[in-house]
């Protein structure tokens, strides 16, 4: 009884109201069926998730029977006693002595039940993504999953996917499994913060306009969402389609930020974008066209190049470097851009290796005082490094 209880907490939304495709024979175009979760073990993009359970349905229905989806979700609201209450000026001590008293009554409650609420989550895990369950599903889609989750075994999953399968993941699918590398070498990101949140509108740079992944996109143009930036990014192992325009965008560093990218996971395909933490991305035509896209990409229902493109890396990052430096050095960022992309241009290697190092610049002290999101002026370990970048350029 206990394994029907939690199996029930996996929904099924199968695409309906169209009729199935048929190939040019006639016959009927088998459905393919993707997994989606929406489970989190770290931060909970509750908005976001909430509009894309609503969405990713409404795609499905509309698909003509080209793919359905079935969810994977939490087994109800996780156990939280929420923050522990702060005492107002005007609160008696009968009122805060009775505050405290519900808190820790709250807390303990929430304590006892999450064992049982995680217990669950991991049987729904074992349960989906054995390799029984997994044979029942063309593609699994995380949908900004976030922290540990309970996979059985990465490694396995990761083999699957190589098989022939197709993995999508949407903005936070790089902040989850950060502790297991055959996840995070396969998605080839882990969430390393967001200097760009998800108030501020900021420019893209569309590298591809005719891959049909990022077609319905201009070839620059601006988005309102949070933009993440990443560890463990390899710009050797994917196709890079778009990226976050620092010339155009606030805060500005010197190093280059990927949005989208696809790659090849042995006969499979992966799909990611860093859009989808705002809610009002989820209700967006052309955030769903994107997404359908990418969908359809993965499963093989559409082609695009997927071979690695570290030179667009590359490229992105000498601009973003040009850019720090005129801020942060007063130097002419044309000039400058100019100078690099020549350089580039006549020596690949030397610009990757130039990226390479601009990148750690994320990773140094900032100098004492400085604010993580306004680089100081003053010398410290980035400011060193900048100028050394700057220099080998110039020379």
């Amino acid at each position: 009884m206990k394994r029907f209880c939690c199996l029930t907490c996996v929904t099924l939304l199968m695409s309906v109201g169209s009729p199935a495709l048929a190939d040019d024979a006639g016959s009927a175009i088998k459905t393919k069926k993707l997994l989606v979760v929406t489970v989190t073990e770290g931060f909970r993009h509750g908005p976001a998730i909430e509009a894309a359970e609503k969405v990713l349905p409404e795609l499905a229905a509309k698909s003509n029977g080209e793919f359905a989806f079935e969810f994977l979700k939490e087994p109800g609201p996780r156990p939280n006693p929420g923050q522990p209450p702060k005492r107002e000026p005007k609160v008696t001590e009968e009122q805060w002595a009775e505050k405290q008293s519900s808190y820790e009554i709250s807390s303990a409650k929430a304590k006892a039940e999450l064992p049982v609420w995680q217990a669950k989550v991991k049987e729904l895990f074992r349960d989906k993504f054995s390799e029984s369950g997994l044979s029942q599903y063309d593609g699994v889609i995380f949908c900004n999953t976030t922290g540990e989750l309970p996979l059985p075994d990465g490694r396995a999953f990761v083999n699957w996917i190589s098989q022939g399968k197709a993995f999508v993941g949407m903005h936070a699918a790089t902040d989850t499994l950060k502790g297991m590398p055959p996840y995070f070498e396969m998605i080839n990101g882990s969430f390393a913060g967001h200097p760009w949140g998800a108030d501020g509108t900021y420019n893209f740079v569309n590298h591809e306009p005719t891959h049909p992944i990022v077609s319905m996109f201009e070839p620059e143009f601006q988005w309102k969402d949070e933009i993440y930036q990443y560890d463990n990014f390899n710009p050797a192992s994917v196709h890079v389609l778009l990226s976050l325009d620092m010339a155009k965008s606030k805060p500005q560093f010197p190093y280059h930020v990927p949005v989208t990218w696809v790659r090849n996971v042995g006969a499979g395909r992966l799909f990611y974008t860093s859009l989808g933490h705002n809610p009002e991305t989820w209700k967006s035509e052309i955030y769903q066209k994107h997404i359908v896209a990418g969908i359809r990409w993965s499963l093989k229902m559409a082609e695009g190049p997927a071979n690695p493109n570290p030179a667009v890396s590359a490229e992105q990052a000498l601009r973003s470097l040009a850019v720090a430096a005129g801020s942060l050095l007063n130097k002419d960022v044309a000039e400058l851009t100019n100078k690099s992309l020549a350089k580039a241009k006549a020596n690949p290697e030397w610009a990757m290796k130039i990226a390479a190092e601009a990148d750690t610049y994320r990773k140094l002290p900032d100098a004492k005082g400085s604010n993580a999101d306004q680089p100081s002026d003053s010398e410290s370990g980035k400011m060193t490094l900048l100028k050394k970048l700057v220099l080998e350029i110039e020379k």
